[in-house]
């Protein structure tokens, strides 16, 4: 397995930190949004937001710790 170049690691990084904070401003976006359609502010936002941080956490273990082979 070719390990790759210092400058394709620091991508990689910077790629996942993105992907954490496009995941929470998506479901914080999403919150505020049916916040001000339902007007239940602020709780639709925050959990909103919380789904997202859980989804992003999720997608950077996933990025980091890939499965080995199997099911």
């Amino acid at each position: 397995m070719k390990t790759p170049a210092p400058e394709e690691d620091n991508w990689k990084y910077a790629q996942i930190g993105l992907e954490l904070a496009g995941a929470v401003l998506l479901g914080f976006s999403g919150g505020y949004w049916l916040d001000k359609k339902l007007g239940s502010a602020p709780w639709l936002m925050l959990g909103g937001a919380a789904a997202g941080l859980a989804g992003g956490f999720y997608s950077v273990m996933r990025e980091l710790f890939p499965k080995e082979g199997g099911k």
